[in-house]
């Protein structure tokens, strides 16, 4: 079955730990990677705090005392961050801002708890960000607001970030190689508060091009970004090719099936996108080259965000046609990595509900094997418009676009009731 991802959540319940440790990360790189934390955001507490790895079937944490230090144990570093952190919110009173600029106050009397308290996640992925965000004032962001930015996601649970910041690195390097010449690649970019919606499929241009100087600055900041995920063991996730190709592609390749892509949120025509076709071999091309060449930049953890309609037409709303475009997708994705999995937004079917219709979803859907797909309901209503397809088991997932917060369960399905405004 498909898997409904919670986004930005940490839900916790209390249970004891039992299992292993995961594989892949040692007991002494958690400790330390959690300990390089604490230093960063809570100096003064480094010498009274002990950390020690314990092994869990998931993500768990436990606060005690121990003659006169505060021991927080886990099953990993970002279990151990949360741990951290509610010792520093129920014990000392303090919260931990993500801005930079925010100083963490830490009281001088520092409380031992007097009584152990722990907690377990309730799921295992926990998604945080979106695309849009890299268009507010993250392109403008230094590593010193990355660090602490990071710092909070992990003392917040979070352990599968989107991680966009680079990407035009990546995608000059894949257009050269391409043929393309750096003033039709520059072009084609949008300027740097725009350029989730590039991302997206949904405007080229606007307000581009873009400089080098600022391509390689975002190139550096997102080696150090994935650096410090990866040191606390989350899983960032990047994009793969979706479709959407510079129009200087179509003189190279006359033959190549590229279509204009419908116009988006009243931009100019000028502005259009265009959208290779998944079943023209240039697609597996483009795939296979971009991929080789962000894994050879920046790493790969396997998960990737794919979204070829979000908000824009298909160019053909055939069941068969939809079937056949993520069917073509996922082989791409597959060929150029077997570990690959595939991220996909569900906003567009509910943001696009007249043509995406139930068999379109489902169709569109069918084409990716259950266990390689994962589904990012950013918007509670789409249980409503396609959930009892594609969820058989009950998860949790939580909404929060800046606007409504609350976690609903599949049986939810009506999206009765409004959260809390």
């Amino acid at each position: 079955m498909k898997t409904f991802l919670s986004a930005m959540a940490l839900a916790l319940s209390m249970a004891m730990p039992v299992s292993v440790f995961p594989a892949g990360r040692s007991a002494s790189g958690d400790i330390e990677a959690v300990g390089r934390l604490t230093r960063r955001v809570a100096p003064s507490l480094a010498g009274i705090i002990r950390y020690e790895l314990i092994p869990a079937e998931c993500d768990t944490f436990a606060v005690t005392a121990d003659n006169g230090m505060v021991v927080i144990k886990g099953n990993n570093a970002i279990s151990m961050s949360v741990g951290l952190n509610n010792y520093l919110r129920r014990d000392l009173g303090v919260s931990v801002s993500w801005f930079a600029d925010d100083s963490v106050q830490v009281p001088d009397d520092i409380v031992i708890p007097a009584t152990g308290y722990g907690a377990r996640a309730a799921v295992g992925e926990r998604f945080f960000l979106n695309y849009c965000t890299f268009g507010y004032t993250m392109p403008y962001w230094n590593w010193g607001d990355w660090e602490r930015f990071i710092d909070w996601m992990a003392l917040n649970g979070i352990n599968l970030p989107l991680a966009m910041t680079g990407q035009e690195r990546t995608w000059q390097l894949t257009w050269r190689r391409l043929g393309l010449d750096d003033a039709s690649i520059m072009s084609s970019f949008t300027g740097p508060a725009h350029l989730p919606w590039h991302w997206m499929n949904n405007v080229d241009h606007f307000q581009g091009p873009l400089a080098q100087p600022w391509i390689d600055s975002q190139e550096s900041l997102q080696r150090s970004i994935l650096e410090r995920e990866r040191e606390l063991g989350m899983t960032p996730f990047m994009p793969a090719f979706a479709g959407h190709v510079p129009d200087g592609l179509r003189a190279l390749y006359p033959d190549a099936r590229i279509s204009l892509r419908s116009q988006w949120s009243g931009f100019e025509d000028k502005d259009r996108c265009w959208f290779l076709d998944p079943s023209d071999p240039l697609y597996a091309t483009i795939q296979n080259t971009f991929l080789s060449i962000q894994d050879s930049i920046y790493g790969t953890d396997h998960i990737y965000g794919i979204d070829p309609f979000n908000e824009v037409d298909s160019p053909d709303w055939s069941e068969e046609y939809l079937r056949s475009a993520s069917s073509g997708i996922y082989s791409t994705l597959r060929a150029a990595d077997p570990d690959a999995r595939w991220l996909q937004m569900t906003w567009n079917f509910y943001y696009d509900r007249k043509h995406w219709t139930k068999p379109r979803i489902k169709a569109f859907l069918d084409g990716v094997p259950d266990e390689n797909l994962l589904l990012l309901d950013y918007e509670r209503c789409i249980f409503r418009q396609a959930v009892h397809m594609v969820l058989s088991r009950q998860l949790w997932r939580q909404h929060n676009d800046g606007r409504r917060y609350g976690r609903y369960r599949p049986q939810d399905i009506g999206c009765r009731g409004r959260g809390r405004e």
